[in-house]
């Protein structure tokens, strides 16, 4: 009776042992950490996210704000004290505790767990209107193929075409703005299939995970360079490329003491290194022990600084030839859209072979948007995943495509007539001043919970090298100041003036201002005449014109949207606190310290 009791014991005690040890090896296999399948695939991930957008039409339109030389020496400046400090930093608490940003300062205090909070909804909103910008790409790819391009020639009388054709067709047939913030219009069909085909490419791209993602950027990340290269021989060959390239290197010294300029070019480190996405710490969290970030971080931030230079003089030099050809001078190159869809469209289009260029100019925009949003989209998933244990118990393409749905929708209004309105508000307000918060909350997480001499000993144990003085006054000093004041005067600066550029078409008659349909709103001297369909029936070619957008008053509407867009990723600072304090820490700290073991230990100060 005892024997028949004890083996029906022994067979239900091996059976919970089976069932524990089959849950165990799952749990495992579960949570095991991927990795990169080389190191020049991290380090191309990483290029390929730091080189942007933003390196190629928001440089070179702050050099010429700024003064051409003056801004490259107080770029260098940030660079030195601000972002090759931050960059380094971030790489390190990757590779360290192997979590995102959001279980990296859990694991160092639960109340920190709010800067990844943070980083999560800046990468979310970020996200929706940077992939409206590829949307805008995809387009203008796709027409590039027409031969003569579209925004070369003029199908239509209306006197805005017959003004400037790129504009015209940038304004009324791309993007078919409407003159008022409030008013967003309806949608534009082939804007829309665009931003269709942009999240699905990113869709494909983020589902495929990190090591088959890792093979990609072999091109993705290696292919803008050939493009920028070529470009930039073809630019120097044209007429007024000399002009163009001396007036982006010649300085402006009163200029540096210009504050904004110094503001500037601290917000563009963050723009051009990504600091503060968390794309770089997740990045980092997947590459093997003991990985010399020092070495990485120079090696990166000089790569994107250097590319930044190089498009500044492919820009300029494309730049001075449309001077030479349509006599725009340098102060009307504009930002972002308008130096990319306006500027070097029109450049392009008075080129031999313009379609050739036009296909290679906006495929290599293409390329660097889609790694740095791939580098944003990971990074958002990445901390998703560590904070919301449910989604580990569903299949990652299933909470990628409900993510990317979700992000679809709330961009569809961007492709709306008002949607480059909101666009620009989620670049001014949703990403720039939260960035900052998120750097400082990283630095004060590490030097003040964590401890400064902690980390710069396991930076030691981990690369070899014994930080030097440089750093450490970087990390202590220098930036969580240079960080204070940008919070300090971006917040003053966007307060001040709240303001948004507001479409008027094609400046008027003198004074005068043109209505969306071609007819004039008012009209102070000038000779033209025109029908209610902007049709000319006479002009007289002298008349002055002036901008096409004119700085108006944010309305109640456009308040409320700028402040939901700046407070939403702060709010979630204090409130991402109290999650961490609801949920247990889930880091495994006897892992993190396994992270040290073997090794190099040596004493070269760096």
């Amino acid at each position: 009776m005892y024997a028949v009791y004890a083996t029906g014991r022994n067979a239900r005690f091996n059976q919970f042992k089976n069932r524990a040890s089959f849950v165990k090896k799952n749990v495992k296999q579960v949570d095991k950490q991927e990795e990169w399948g080389s190191k020049s695939e991290y380090i191309l991930s990483l290029i390929g996210f730091a080189v942007g957008i933003g390196n190629i039409w928001r440089f070179p339109y702050l050099c010429q704000k700024h003064g051409g030389g003056a801004f490259l020496f107080a770029y260098v400046v940030m660079v030195i004290i601000e972002g090759l400090p931050l960059f380094c930093l971030e790489l390190h608490i990757g590779n360290h505790f192997k979590k995102s940003v959001s279980g990296s300062m859990r694991h160092i205090k639960k109340g920190l767990v709010g800067v990844g909070w943070c980083t999560i909804t800046v990468c979310f909103l970020c996200a929706v209107y940077y992939n409206s910008i590829i949307m805008w790409i995809i387009r203008y790819l796709f027409e590039s193929f027409v031969n003569p391009l579209p925004w070369s020639e003029c199908k239509t009388d209306h006197i805005c075409c017959l003004e400037d054709k790129t504009q015209y067709y940038w304004y009324y047939e791309h993007l078919r703005l409407s003159p008022d913030i409030r008013e967003l219009g309806s949608f534009n069909p082939t804007l829309v299939v665009c931003l269709i085909i942009s999240w699905v490419t990113i869709f494909i791209c983020i589902s495929r995970g990190i090591k088959s993602s890792g093979k990609v950027v072999y091109f993705s990340a290696t292919a803008p360079y050939v493009v920028l290269i070529i470009l930039l021989f073809r630019g120097a060959t044209l007429d007024g490329a000399k002009d163009g390239i001396m007036y982006f290197l010649k300085p402006d010294a009163k200029k540096l003491l210009d504050l904004s300029l110094w503001s500037d070019a601290a917000s563009q480190i963050f723009y051009s290194l990504g600091i503060g996405f968390g794309a770089i710490v997740s990045f980092a969290s997947f590459t093997k022990n003991c990985d010399n970030v020092i070495r990485d971080s120079i090696i990166i931030t000089v790569v994107n600084c250097s590319t930044s230079i190089l498009g500044g003089f492919v820009i300029f030099s494309i730049v001075g030839y449309r001077k030479h050809m349509t006599g725009a001078d340098f102060d009307q190159l504009g930002s972002g859209p308008g130096l990319a869809f306006v500027a070097i469209a029109e450049a392009v289009a008075n080129m031999h072979i313009s379609p050739l260029w036009a296909v290679l100019f906006y495929s290599m925009l293409l390329l660097l948007g889609l790694d740095s949003l791939f580098g944003l989209m990971e990074s958002m998933l990445h901390q998703l995943r560590e904070e919301i244990p449910v989604l580990k118990r569903i299949k990652k393409h299933g909470v990628n495509a409900c993510v990317c749905f979700l992000m679809f929708l709330l961009a569809l209004p961007t492709a709306t007539n008002g949607g480059q309105y909101i666009v620009n508000l989620m670049d001014t307000w949703a990403v720039s001043i939260p960035l900052l918060f998120v750097a400082l909350g990283e630095i004060v997480s590490i030097v003040w919970f964590y401890g400064i001499h902690r980390f710069t000993r396991e930076v030691k144990e981990k690369t070899g090298y014994q930080i030097g003085w440089y750093w450490q006054i970087c990390w202590v000093v220098l930036s969580p100041l240079v960080l204070l004041i940008l919070i300090g005067f971006s917040l003053f600066s966007y307060f001040g003036d709240m303001s948004y550029s507001q479409f008027i078409g094609c400046a008027g008659i003198n004074s005068g201002l043109a209505s969306e349909n071609g007819s004039m709103l008012e009209t102070n001297n000038g000779s033209a005449d025109y029908n209610l369909t902007g049709n000319m029936t006479n002009f007289n070619y002298g008349i002055d014109y002036k901008e096409w957008q004119v700085s108006s008053k944010l309305p109640t509407e456009g308040i409320v949207a700028a402040l939901f867009f700046l407070l939403t990723p702060l709010l979630t600072l204090p409130l991402g606190a109290l999650y961490g304090h609801i949920y247990p820490n889930t880091t495994n700290e006897e892992q993190v310290q396994a992270n040290l073991e073997s090794c190099p230990e040596e004493n070269e100060v760096l």
